[in-house]
């Protein structure tokens, strides 16, 4: 409680003193730090990459762990910027599945990606709940195993000294959570550790992925990473292993998993990709907007980069409108550095009604992390229900509180 009992002191001095500060502040609600995979090597790093971007609230959101909460709060706080405490996991529908339909993963029908945002903090959630993530992290760490063993029967027929140590991987590479993209960094490092020559280099590559490994320029780690990632460990590479159906629980099961944690369950939209095409799901926005409130959905979130300034506007306008709440993010859950200020696809800046828009969801968010820890309920009550008719209250509360931390 040291956090919100922190604030709260500032809170009421900022109250008497009506401070007047800039109207929106810089939101990222949705970035991947080194407790899942990041492109970032340290929260350390993220935290002077936002403070010379002017970022004033950041949202940790890892895949299937909370683990990172007690160092994202205490590092945050301290370089005077709000944290959100968030997670994501990966859903399956098996309705959806077998009908074909594409939700938020355009490769894969059924699955379904899915944040929680504002979980309480300090964490509380109940056993059940934490078996859940203990189980779903297990099976990711044996899933990124049985690839390592693959891996290595092909690295070891190369050179011995490629052969990867897995638990070695995970103390040295991961924060206790191995993914693909770790074990394609540790085959690009290992690789150009045992072989100094450029010309050596280069032909190791090719043998393992092939002629597309001459389009890669010299230096480009992310690239490359990608590229192993692609050729080697996905459908269809002689590293991939299909993943334990287990991994994927169902999303209303995840969507509880959210409350139970104290969060607001929020749906990630991936919208146009690939020429403005959109998946099954997204394509009819009244009836993805429709099926969202019906499973219990009130919030929602875009990664901006990804999308058409057009297209992401309008439709964040069509679900603003419509009550939800919208926050932005930018993942850099990939290998390269990129900018942590959220800007759309072709790195177009958002517009000030999209910069409200995304404020306007962290206060809410703000809101609810600080009323869940002081009072029990934030913006949804016990039953998960939005408290619509006070959504100004937490905007209002929400802005307070992050500018008393801000400044």
């Amino acid at each position: 409680m040291k956090l919100w009992n922190e604030i709260s002191g500032k809170l009421r001095k900022a109250q008497q003193e009506n401070v007047e500060k800039p109207e929106y502040l810089k939101v990222n609600a949705h970035i991947h730090t080194p407790y899942s995979f990041s492109s970032f090597d340290s929260i350390d790093s993220i935290i002077e990459a936002a403070r010379k971007e002017n970022i004033s609230v950041l949202g940790i959101n890892d895949f299937n762990t909370v683990d990172g909460f007690d160092e994202w709060a205490e590092k945050c706080y301290n370089a005077g910027i709000f944290p959100l405490f968030n997670i994501e996991m990966i859903g399956l529908g098996r309705i959806d599945m077998e009908a074909g339909r594409r939700v938020n993963d355009p490769n894969n029908p059924g699955r379904t990606y899915i944040s929680g945002k504002a979980l309480a903090y300090p964490l509380n959630i109940s056993n059940e709940g934490l078996k859940i993530l203990k189980h779903v992290k297990d099976l990711s760490n044996e899933h990124v195993h049985k690839m390592t063993l693959k891996v290595n029967g092909i690295l070891g027929g190369i050179n011995s000294k490629l052969v990867i140590d897995f638990d070695k991987m995970i103390d040295d590479q991961t924060r206790g959570m191995a993914r693909e993209r770790h074990l394609a960094g540790l085959i690009r490092k290992k690789i150009e550790d045992n072989y100094m020559s450029a010309k050596d280099r280069d032909e190791v590559f090719l043998t393992l992925l092939g002629s597309v490994y001459s389009d890669t320029e010299p230096g480009d780690n992310a690239k490359l990473e990608n590229l192993i990632r692609s050729v080697l460990l996905k459908s269809g590479g002689p590293a991939f292993v299909e993943e334990d159906p287990e991994i994927f629980i169902d999303p209303e099961e995840i969507r509880d998993l959210i409350l139970d944690a104290g969060g607001i369950p929020a749906y990630p939209f991936l919208a146009d990709f690939e020429d403005g095409r959109y998946t099954d799901f997204e394509a009819d926005r009244e009836r993805a907007a429709s099926s969202l409130i019906e499973q219990g959905f009130y919030s929602v979130e875009f990664i901006p980069a990804r999308n058409d300034y057009h297209k992401l506007r309008d439709y964040v306008m069509f679900l603003y409108e419509r009550g939800f709440i919208v926050t932005f993010g930018t993942e850099h859950n990939s290998p390269g550095i990129k900018p942590l200020e959220v800007k759309a696809g072709g790195g177009r800046e958002l517009d000030e009604d999209l910069l409200r828009i995304n404020y306007e969801g962290a206060c809410i968010m703000a809101a609810h992390q600080y009323i869940t820890a002081n009072e029990g309920w934030g913006y949804l009550d016990e039953k998960g229900k939005p408290k619509t008719g006070e959504k100004l209250k937490f905007i209002k509360l929400g802005n307070e509180i992050i500018k008393t931390v801000c400044t």
